[in-house]
């Protein structure tokens, strides 16, 4: 029987994606139950995420994965001390001038971003890299914060995920934010019912 070629470029991107997929995944699981361990898988699946966008010339997203580190260290100090340093943060909503305020911010920064990724890179999808890069990044300093408002922006952000990931063939990585999309509403519903009793924050309050 013929030995078959491998690609061994090909089978180090299937460890790497494997690999940052059940650690995604095990964060996202543990962000809605609000166990602050989901940081150190987030940290740690950001890296090989980097590593697995850059080999894919998917460069917002590469990039991101740094920025996305910087926050889990951030976040994993938030949910352990709080806003004063001294308490675990609470689930809280943004106002309805808040919200409307992000949603501007995210698609007029998509548009500015797009159009450098377009003219300065050989980026393979530049609108949708970096709708779902400042999205990712608008819904990770939400979810730092534990503000509910998070988990419809990744819904968003994982369901055009899934097209862009499946342009760039990254089969395991668009069957994960597929469970996502799934994962992004159940935990919209917990924190929502974890915020009932808690008075939107102002926009101001919900970063410092």
């Amino acid at each position: 029987m013929p030995a078959v070629a491998v690609n061994p470029s090909a089978a180090a991107t299937t460890v790497i994606e494997s690999a940052a997929f059940v650690l995604a995944l095990g964060y996202v699981l543990l962000s809605i139950r609000q166990i602050v361990w989901a940081w150190p898988l987030m940290i740690v699946s950001s890296v090989l995420y980097g590593m697995l966008f850059a080999g894919a010339r998917l460069y917002g997203q590469a990039a991101l994965q740094g920025v996305f580190v910087a926050v889990a260290c951030w976040g994993w100090w938030q949910w352990r001390a709080g806003h004063d340093g001294a308490s675990p943060l609470k689930v809280s909503a943004l106002s309805p001038r808040a919200r409307a305020q992000l949603a501007a911010a995210w698609a007029g920064s998509t548009a500015i971003a797009a159009l450098l990724l377009a003219r300065l890179t050989d980026a393979a999808s530049p609108t949708l890299d970096a709708f779902t890069t400042l999205g990712s990044l608008l819904a990770q300093l939400l979810t730092a914060r534990k503000i509910t408002e998070a988990w419809p922006a990744w819904l968003v952000v994982n369901l055009v995920s899934v097209t862009l990931f499946v342009q760039q063939a990254l089969w395991i990585t668009a069957l994960l934010y597929a469970v996502f999309v799934l994962l992004s509403a159940a935990g919209w519903w917990q924190w929502r019912h974890d915020a009932k009793r808690t008075a939107p924050v102002d926009p101001g309050n919900g970063f410092a």
